[in-house]
């Protein structure tokens, strides 16, 4: 019986359970699944390229399509670089989520919040194209590493617990418009 209303409660109230699917809103945020294996040489990250993150990115696996508008901001008191991201819809350009990442060990982690309020952590890390075990996709905009986004629960900490997808700058500009240029093509 308690389990019962406790089920029912996280369903009235939205809240996911790892291995549950997400409310209809968020079912667009995360791809389903990646049963390939974690190529990425994770010892091998690069330095962060604060220099040239700012802008719109885009990361494609399967069915799944997405857009990143990544803006480097500095806190007023403490001067650290911070990296706010917003998550779009590949289909719509609507805005999904939402969060701010810090840099650590060479790798820039944010944990996002969706409209309908389901969080998860975001994780963007350096390659140079020599690393790379894929071949390295190219954007609209030239950058100086090949970037992996890996995505997952905010309690997935191993590499092999998140999905990793290649992504690339399309434009240096954060707008919904460039968004919505892209789907057209």
């Amino acid at each position: 019986m308690l389990r019962s209303i406790l089920l029912a409660t996280l369903i009235f109230t939205g809240l996911v359970l790892p291995g549950q699917s997400y409310a209809a809103e968020d079912e667009h945020i995360i791809p389903a699944s990646d049963n390939r294996p974690v190529p990425w040489p994770w010892t091998l990250a690069q330095p962060f390229p604060w220099t040239d993150i700012q802008g719109l990115w885009k990361v494609e696996q399967g069915d799944f399509t997405s857009y990143f508008a990544l803006k480097v901001v500095r806190q007023k008191s403490t001067g650290i670089r911070q990296l706010q991201v917003k998550q779009f819809d590949g289909d719509t350009c609507k805005m999904l989520s939402t969060g701010v990442g810090i840099e650590r060990n060479q790798k820039v982690l944010a944990q996002m919040t969706s409209r309908g309020g389901t969080t998860y952590r975001v994780q963007l890390t350096a390659f140079s194209e020599k690393d790379s075990p894929l071949p390295p996709l190219k954007g609209n905009v030239p950058t100086q590493a090949v970037m992996v986004l890996s995505m997952g629960a905010l309690d997935n900490k191993a590499p092999d617990e998140m999905i990793h997808m290649q992504i690339v700058k399309i434009s240096a500009h954060l707008t919904q418009k460039v968004c919505m240029e892209d789907i057209k093509k």
